[in-house]
């Protein structure tokens, strides 16, 4: 008999679609047009897997897309501001080498219509827009001044810069696209060590809005680094042939730090809202109503 449903698990996903509509509408177009895009998915002969590297910059996109449509408050408490800056230039790199030329783009159909350029734009988009209603409200309310080191994220692009260029491979064959793609590559990696420090030390209550672009932003992590992992055994004797070693250890280790990072920020994340008096666990953040401190962040800003 198929395995049933966790009880009360409806009535929390019918809560979960009346609390957050705008939530649920992303989740629910997010699955109908992945649905379309695999059903009419037609890879290269190179590229039976590629569709992974797609849908990885489909569900981060959809994450930072539900962090700018749906935080419990704009003030967003919890949420590194400079982890976001970190994507943004990670992701604005990347978008900048992948318009030109055919390296590391999907060898299918989607690329007729370039859809994995046009997700990493919409990212690029999609936090500009929280970075500047961040930045102006925070300032404005007083909150986060001062608590994060824009040397961090120096430091952090400093190292993405050199582990790059001592990583790159030749899939653009121009020199300074492959390196700015594998910087932007190591940048991701390490995006959210900002944000899994500021909930080692935090002491304000977390946005639990944000917990589905925490679970959405690993479920990403977990995809783009299969679908290397399956690119490296498919071709490890050629790079190494080729001597690809470095390319390959790079790509390989940028996407465990990611991983790895990602996990660590839903277990902090989850266990810094439970400290606040979160109910439910996981499933209970994610399927649960908002919060009365939600509720009253959302008053305050009307």
């Amino acid at each position: 008999a198929p395995a049933a449903w966790p009880p009360g698990a409806m009535q929390r996903l019918r809560e979960f679609a009346a609390s957050r509509p705008r939530t649920a509408a992303l989740y629910a177009g997010f699955c109908v047009v992945s649905g379309l895009v695999y059903s009419n998915l037609q890879p290269k002969p190179n590229g039976e897997n590629d569709f992974v590297l797609t849908l990885s910059a489909g569900l981060q996109t959809m994450a930072f897309a539900i962090l700018v449509c749906d935080s419990g408050s704009q003030v967003a408490e919890g949420l590194s501001e400079k982890s976001l800056w970190a994507f943004f230039i990670a992701h604005v790199a990347r978008v900048s080498t992948t318009f030109w030329g055919s390296g590391y783009v999907p060898e299918d159909n989607t690329g007729d219509i370039y859809l994995y350029q046009l997700l990493e734009v919409a990212a690029v988009v999609l936090l500009t827009m929280k970075l500047l209603r961040l930045s102006t409200v925070r300032t404005m309310h007083d909150v986060g001044q001062g608590s994060e080191r824009w040397s961090t994220l120096s430091t952090m692009v400093a190292i993405a810069v050199v582990l790059g260029w001592v990583t790159k491979s030749t899939g653009h064959e121009d020199y300074f696209a492959d390196w700015s793609w594998m910087f932007s590559v190591w940048l991701d990696s390490i995006a959210l060590v900002p944000q899994v420090r500021l909930l080692l030390a935090a002491t304000m209550r977390v946005d639990e809005g944000a917990l589905h672009f925490a679970l959405i932003t690993l479920a990403a992590s977990v995809a783009f680094s299969s679908f290397w992992l399956l690119v490296a055994k498919e071709h490890y004797e050629s790079w190494i042939k080729d001597g690809y070693h470095l390319f390959m250890c790079g790509i390989m280790g940028a996407g465990v730090i990611r991983v790895g990072l990602c996990s660590v920020y839903v277990y902090m994340f989850v266990k810094s809202t439970d400290k606040g008096g979160g109910k439910g666990g996981v499933l209970g953040g994610v399927l649960g109503r908002p919060s009365e401190y939600e509720l009253c962040a959302q008053d305050d800003e009307l």
